[in-house]
């Protein structure tokens, strides 16, 4: 019987050995990350294929939990969780992270980017890390900036076809002061609700309309109850890849280079990712019978400068502002 035991001991620990070097060596480390998007959006593909590289990196020492469709919450309540150590890493709306860490507000002012071109160059430069400290401050380590797409106006009623259209429109905006001031500059009531109401409060019409990017329209199924769509094109929505500091610094070094090393590669390929996804789905919204408008950008460009004036010092600057908007791409 002793002989047996031992023997089953032998082979337990053989069959451990065994699997340790065919799956990895045991997770060290548990990131828990949610993203607001459902399957096949930009941000959920990106976000799995982050998890995988960096898993297969780091031979399983650290492991990835993805939840999808903000099955933990709104961005805000991620935001927190990052404060609180519930969460350890989220990409997230620079909208509503603005709140947290206000010089970031200078990506939300309306039009500051001039293409998709211009967009992806500055968040791929040095220019864009310097608000890095920023978020070091409140908590944050910034790994890197994603996109949640060029930003458009949806309506329930009647087409956009210039900016006079939405005239005392109630539009559904993110919590975001900057958001506010420029949709009021456009002549429309914004009203700041969760994303999650967004779909009811389109088809029971508490709200006139909102605005996203084609991806979220598209797999959210706003065009179900909101099938005006007008191309406007009034912000490129950064999203900052933000891991909570205290999990960060508690990496070794050699993981915090995987994590680091990882970000930057996915970080270029989600917002590539992003921008040709957008531009394939407006044929597809198309074909479902929504109806496309393409308004004149120029009331809408030059109402803005109001909001300019308004938030230049908040931000930084003009100088910082021209620094972005000026880039050489």
């Amino acid at each position: 019987m002793k002989r047996l035991i031992f023997v089953l001991i032998a082979l337990g620990i053989a069959f451990s050995m065994f699997a340790s070097s065919v799956y990895g060596a045991k997770a060290e480390f548990l990131v828990k990350v949610c993203v607001p998007t459902v399957p096949g959006e930009p941000p959920t593909i990106a976000m799995k294929q982050f998890a995988k590289i960096v898993e297969e990196r780091s031979n399983g020492r650290i492991k990835f939990e993805v939840y999808v469709g903000g099955a933990l919450g709104n961005d805000r309540d991620l935001i927190e969780g990052l404060q609180l150590g519930t969460v350890q890493l989220h990409m997230a709306s620079n909208s509503p992270l603005a709140v947290f860490v206000p010089e970031l507000n200078i990506f939300e002012l309306p039009f500051l980017f001039k293409d998709n071109d211009h967009f992806d160059a500055v968040l791929g430069s040095k220019l864009a890390l310097r608000y890095a400290p920023a978020l070091e401050k409140r908590g944050f380590h910034l790994l890197g900036y994603w996109s949640f797409g060029t930003r458009h106006i949806m309506t329930i009623k009647n087409p956009i076809h210039s900016m006079a259209d939405l005239k005392g429109l109630k539009i559904r905006l993110m919590e975001n002061p900057v958001h506010l001031d420029a949709f009021k500059t456009f002549g429309a009531s914004p009203l700041p609700m969760a994303y999650s109401e967004l779909y009811t409060a389109l088809e029971t019409g508490v709200i006139d309309g909102a605005e996203a990017a084609n991806s979220n329209y598209w797999g959210h199924k706003f065009y179900e109850v909101a099938p005006n769509w007008a191309q406007v094109g009034w912000l490129r929505l950064v999203a900052p890849l933000i891991m909570s500091k205290a999990f960060y610094d508690k990496l070794p070094s050699d993981l915090q280079k995987i994590v680091t090393d990882s970000a930057q590669e996915i970080s270029g390929y989600q917002r590539d990712l992003y921008a040709k996804r957008d531009d394939e789905l407006l044929g597809q919204l198309k074909a479902k019978g929504v109806k496309v408008t393409y308004p004149d950008r120029t009331d809408f460009i030059n109402a803005s400068k109001a909001v300019y004036d308004k938030w230049a010092k908040k931000v930084g600057g003009r100088d910082k502002i021209n620094e972005i908007a000026n880039f050489k791409y």
